[in-house]
């Protein structure tokens, strides 16, 4: 039992995002519109090579989406255009289906 308890949670990597300097990583709750900044984690690793390091990790959550901004304002403007991005394609697949179903 000991060595079940001792063992560390598996981690999966999903994907990879880096900020630019001086941004921050902010989450959008897509349930709710709510963005808040995105919780990172920093993991002290040895390299092969004997040097150390910090990695930073994002623990992802269901139903957020991810992004680098400077601000919470500038987040809020870059997954507003996320948005209007995705509704634009949308509103274009729907127009194609609609075309085929006239001939």
């Amino acid at each position: 039992m000991d060595e079940m308890e001792k063992k560390e949670p598996e981690t999966k990597l999903l994907g990879s995002i880096s900020p630019k300097k001086g941004h921050r990583l902010f989450q959008l709750d897509t349930e709710t519109g709510e963005v808040t900044e995105a919780h990172v984690e920093g993991k002290l690793i040895e390299m092969p090579d004997g040097r150390k390091e910090i990695r930073k990790q994002v623990f992802i959550r269901d139903k957020f989406l991810y992004i680098s901004a400077l601000n919470k304002k500038n987040a809020i403007k870059r997954f507003a255009r996320m948005a209007q991005m995705i509704n634009n394609e949308n509103t274009q697949s729907n127009e194609t289906i609609g075309e085929d179903a006239e001939d």
